[in-house]
């Protein structure tokens, strides 16, 4: 009898790697994935091949809104941006082609997470290549509620429904194809998710065009009055810039660090008449904007509230807001300056791309409404940042990902900063400022991880870095002579003939070239000519281990 429905419970994959016992296995950049999969038939059963692979998909919808009912639809978006092939020699399977009952076949796998995506999986049009280049990084898990795991506690990735980002260990079995559509047949198929948080560089800081965007206000300025119909009292400034990124540490790390950075809040006060007084400072609240954008289409820009997302049928954006900090900042002392100290006021370049302060100090710029030889105040905050841990009895834990841009989703993150102050004898409401800084969220690597190669290439590095070794010996006399220089200078392409080439030379002999059946082409991820580099394939060999139940 030939077995050929579909069961589960044929094949089982395990771990081998130190994670067999975890709720949820993670790994982050160039980590390796080990484990075997187990064939444990239990009747007769026929297998052409069985495929082992490493995979990642991006899933995504949006659903158009009318007036006239809830939703008109909505249009989905799928792209396949990883697949890791683990080959299976022939010598591997049976020689019958049938796996007998009460016998368990074993079948090694191992995997090793890429530093980025292939070039065809990014084919779209895009408005710049370091869009493009963004693309190709691979993204995080995002969006299951299943690999969203502090250990064995399940938590919140603010990733919403309309975007899945997903990563599994699959492996399945194939006897045939059908006769009809000529398709294989899969008579089994098991899959074991796994968690994928690749490590992120910090990147440069975002220059944020006359610090007024829809997303991002990195400078405020506010007129202070004691009451609707008063005199103003003058003007405050409040202006920061993009602070350094948090960095999360690698998945599995012992003991982490809080993630925490640190942001200046500077503060200017330019009063309306030398006797006013700058105000008295009450609280600074600090929360952390979580945007994750989406699409049913590949995006060609990197996405923000200032693009048409509201208004696009098949864009979308999803907005959490997470609380750190709110604490009292009344007693920030001001300085006063006298008109000598009044630095420069900004040029035209200056004010239309205020990424750092105005000058090479830490004083904000004068206000729009300053005059010329008046005394002004300052004051400056330090704001820690730090990314709420998890916390025993609370049960709405948050899990942060790294800042990425996928072709269908991409998750940012925006620091919103609320200041509020008290005018002197004022009877209106406590006036407040508000600030958004763009900030990053990276992550680290593990202190060891290095790319897998084979000893073919290690060897043919070794030769590589012996050739181009700097020489510091003094040159021969041949070469010391000085030649007279041409009367009329010919241009370069008169010499471009008896210019020696690697064709006349001939091969060096103390070089002999790659080892037989290897590309120098490749670098450190050279490949056997004709096969994929091997972070994408690993070569096993050897029959499969046969146990008797």
């Amino acid at each position: 009898m030939v077995y050929r429905g579909k069961d589960r419970s044929l094949v089982n994959i395990t771990l081998t790697d130190g994670q067999q016992d975890a709720f949820l296995p993670s790994y982050t950049t160039l980590d390796e994935i080990k484990g075997y999969v187990t064939v444990t038939p239990k009747v007769e059963t026929k297998i052409d091949n069985i495929y082992i692979t490493f995979e990642g998909i991006v899933k995504t919808y949006v659903e158009r809104v009318g007036a006239a009912s809830a939703t008109l639809g909505r249009t989905e978006g799928f792209s396949q941006t990883l697949r890791l092939v683990q080959p299976i020699q022939e010598t591997a399977m049976p020689e019958s082609g049938k796996v007998d009952p009460g016998k368990t076949y074993t079948f090694p796998f191992e995997f090793a997470v890429p530093t980025e995506l292939l070039p065809r999986t990014c084919t779209h049009p895009v408005d710049n290549d370091a869009i493009h280049q963004a693309h190709l990084q691979l993204p995080p898990t995002l969006g299951d509620p299943l690999t969203a795991v502090w250990g064995k506690t399940l938590m919140d990735d603010m990733g919403p429904d309309m975007s899945i980002i997903s990563y599994e260990i699959r492996a399945r079995l194939i006897s045939g194809r059908d006769e009809k559509t000529g398709k294989h047949i899969t008579i089994a198929d098991e899959n074991k998710k796994v968690r994928v948080v690749p490590a992120v560089p910090e990147h440069p800081p975002l220059a944020v065009l006359d610090g007024r965007q829809d997303d991002y206000r990195l400078r405020k300025e506010k007129s202070l009055k004691k009451g609707t119909f008063q005199k103003k009292l003058g003007t405050l400034v409040m202006e920061s810039a993009q602070p350094r990124s948090l960095r999360l540490p690698p998945p599995r790390a012992e003991n982490p660090c809080p993630v925490t950075t640190m942001a200046t809040l500077r503060l200017r006060f330019d009063p309306a008449s030398p006797e006013t007084q700058p105000p008295r400072l009450g609280s600074l609240v600090t929360k952390l904007k979580v945007a994750t954008f989406f699409a049913s289409k590949p995006m060609r820009d990197i996405p923000s509230r200032s693009t048409d997302f509201h208004y696009s049928p098949d864009r979308g954006i999803y907005v959490e807001t997470v609380p750190l900090s709110s604490r009292c900042v009344a007693s920030v002392a001001w300085v006063k300056h006298t008109p000598t100290d009044t630095p420069p006021r900004q040029d035209s370049t200056a004010a239309e791309f205020p990424l750092v302060p105005s000058s090479s100090t830490t004083t904000p710029a004068p206000s729009e409404f300053y005059k010329d030889g008046q005394d002004y105040y300052t004051a400056h905050i330090l704001v820690p940042i730090t990314l709420p841990g998890k916390v025993e009895g609370n049960t709405n834990h948050k899990v942060f990902v790294p800042t990425f841009h996928n072709c269908l989703v991409s998750r940012v993150y925006a620091l919103d900063l609320t200041l509020s102050c008290h005018t002197p004898g004022a009877s209106v409401t406590v006036p407040e400022m508000h600030l958004k800084l763009p900030i990053q969220i990276s992550a680290e690597p593990h202190a060891d991880a290095r790319p897998k190669i084979s000893e073919g290439e290690a060897q043919a590095i070794a030769r590589r870095e012996s050739l181009h070794a700097r020489n510091t010996a003094p040159p021969s006399p041949p070469y010391t002579e000085h030649a007279p220089l041409p009367a009329a200078g010919p241009s370069t392409a008169d010499y471009a003939e008896t210019a020696p080439t690697q064709e006349n030379r001939g091969p060096s002999p103390d070089y002999p070239g790659p080892p037989s059946g290897t590309s120098e082409s490749g670098g450190v991820f050279g490949a056997p000519q004709g096969l994929p580099p091997p972070d994408y394939t690993i070569q096993t060999s050897g029959r499969p281990n046969v146990s008797s139940r």
